[in-house]
């Protein structure tokens, strides 16, 4: 992506710091990211992976679960996910699956500019998977004794 694509964007960044303000306001936003995801799941491809990736932080962060994630890069996983959601963006998604095209367009620019965070986040999300393995193998342990 380049100058053209960040300016692409620019009208959706208000909208994302309002959502960052607003945690009730951000769950129903992920509710419509992955609806919408979940619809056009074949027609998205391998983005749709990309997406899932972005739902997961979002979902993290609204939860209460992930702190880590610096504002800046938060903001562009957020305004990523408006763009995503809003259906009068750079290509209207009424057009079939011309709409998805910029939509993976933007997300593979979002994921671009956040990747050591998400590279981040993905290792506390692995950390955390292997944490509850361990802490229920201990249980499980203890139930035998």
């Amino acid at each position: 992506m380049d100058k053209l694509d960040k300016k692409r964007l620019r009208p959706y960044q208000k909208k994302a710091y309002e959502y960052l303000k607003d945690r009730k306001k951000s769950l129903a936003l992920l509710d419509n990211a992955l609806k919408k995801a979940n619809t056009n799941r074949g027609a998205l491809g391998e983005t749709w992976e990309k997406f899932q990736l972005l739902f997961g932080v979002f979902k993290d962060w609204i939860n209460g679960s992930y702190k880590d994630m610096p504002t800046r890069s938060l903001l562009m996983i957020v305004l990523g996910i408006v763009y995503f959601v809003s259906p009068i963006d750079g290509i209207f998604d009424y057009i079939p699956f011309g709409g998805l095209v910029d939509d993976a367009a933007v997300a593979g620019f979002v994921i671009s500019q956040v990747s050591v965070d998400l590279d981040r986040y993905k290792l506390w999300k692995k950390q955390g998977v292997s944490d509850k393995e361990s802490n229920d193998e201990e249980l499980s342990v203890r139930q035998i004794k």
